[in-house]
C-alpha cells in the first residue's frame, strides 16, 4: 500500500533527451534511446572483423578506445570504490553498483545534476556504468566495442552474431524508472 506513494522516476528516454542528446552534434541528436539490442547493418552471415568495420577517422578511433578502455575504465573503478572496492571489473561490481543505486539514489543524481554540465553526476555515473557493462561484455568471448562519438554512443557487438547491444541506453535505462525495481 505504501508504494502508492513512491516518488516515480522520469521515463529513460526523458532522461536521455536530457542529459545525454545535447552533447551529440546538432544534427544527429537521438530523441530516446536504442533497442537494447539489434542486428548491425554490417552483419552478413559471417563473423565480423570488427577492426575493419570501424568507422571512425583513425585519429578520432584511438581517442575513443582509449577513453574507454583506459580513462574510462580506470574511472569506473575509482569512482565505485566508495561503493565496492575493486581491482578489475567484475560481476561483484557490477551487482553492488547496481544494487546501490536504488530509486532515491538516483532521485539524488538526478536532483545534483545541471544538463548543461558535461561532468554533471547523472551523466557521469550513466556512462560509467555503461563502460562496466561493456567491458564486462568484452570479457566473454567474441564481444568488443563497435566505437563512435560521442563515446556513450559506442555498442558493444557480437562478432559471430553480429548483434549489437547498446550498452550507454542500458545505463540510462537502470538509472531511469523503467531500471527501477519495485519491491
Amino acid at each position: 500500500m505504501f508504494g502508492l506513494f513512491k516518488k516515480k522516476l522520469p521515463h529513460c528516454d526523458e532522461l536521455f533527451v536530457k542529459y545525454l542528446s545535447p552533447w551529440y552534434d546538432e544534427d544527429d541528436r537521438p530523441k530516446m534511446t536504442r533497442p537494447d539490442m539489434y542486428q548491425i547493418a554490417a552483419f552478413e552471415g559471417q563473423p565480423l572483423d570488427l577492426d575493419k568495420i570501424q568507422y571512425l577517422a583513425p585519429e578520432y578511433l584511438e581517442e575513443v578506445k582509449t577513453l574507454i578502455n583506459d580513462t574510462m575504465t580506470k574511472a569506473v573503478l575509482d569512482d565505485f570504490s566508495l561503493i565496492h572496492k575493486s581491482d578489475n571489473v567484475n560481476f561483484e561490481l557490477l551487482d553492488t553498483v547496481d544494487k546501490y543505486y536504488d530509486r532515491a539514489k538516483i532521485i539524488e543524481l538526478i536532483k545534483e545534476s545541471d544538463p548543461k554540465d558535461f561532468s554533471n553526476p547523472y551523466l557521469v555515473t550513466v556512462c560509467e556504468f555503461g563502460v562496466l557493462l561493456g567491458q564486462l561484455f568484452r570479457q566473454l568471448d567474441g564481444y568488443d566495442w563497435l566505437y563512435s562519438r560521442p563515446y556513450y554512443h559506442s555498442i558493444i557487438v557480437h562478432k559471430d552474431t553480429g548483434f549489437g547491444i547498446t550498452v550507454f541506453d542500458w545505463a540510462v535505462k537502470k538509472f531511469s524508472e523503467y531500471g527501477v525495481c519495485s519491491h
